[in-house]
């Protein structure tokens, strides 16, 4: 059982990324329910970065958040990859069945670098002057080809009779 997550369209660059657990499906009280634990491995770009992680454990208790920060993850394409997973032996049938995969409550990935770059002059005005060719050479296209003509005397006359 594992959960992908895809950060598609991301610039190259390096990254913070965050991971926001908190057990939720189980208890710690004295119910055969409090003796499931969620324990999965996670991977960011492809790398092992958290091996058995048990949110419960972690977390010293159920219902309590706990945050795992990862600084400097690089993205060296156009998409970050997240995998989180289970390893082993693990039942997911016992005591309920379908609960017992990785558990995550937010991911935050937010950029080690200012992404606040504009665009250049001139590549504003190579824009600007590429869309009004583009928009002349549209009008002369139809002018040639008649969709810009006005109605005729011919068509006028024909209309009046």
């Amino acid at each position: 059982m594992s959960l992908m997550y895809y950060g598609l369209f991301i610039r190259w660059g390096r990254y913070r990324v965050q991971f926001h657990f908190a057990e939720m499906m189980f208890s710690d009280d004295e119910k055969f329910s409090s003796l499931v634990k969620h324990i999965f491995y996670v991977s960011i770009q492809g790398a092992t970065e958290l091996k058995d992680f048990n949110i419960m454990g972690e977390a010293k208790g159920v219902g309590i958040g706990i945050t795992k920060d990862f600084k400097n993850v690089t993205v060296e394409g156009s998409t970050l990859e997240i995998h989180l997973y289970l390893v082993g032996k693990r039942t997911i049938v016992i005591p309920n069945r379908g609960v017992y995969g990785p558990l995550i409550l937010t991911i935050t990935v937010t950029p080690n670098f200012d992404v606040s770059t504009r665009l250049s002059t001139g590549a504003i005005a190579g824009i600007v002057i590429a869309s009004v060719a583009i928009v002349v050479f549209i009008l002369i296209a139809l002018k040639l080809t008649g969709y810009l003509e006005g109605k005729s005397k011919e068509d006028e006359d024909r209309v009046l009779s």
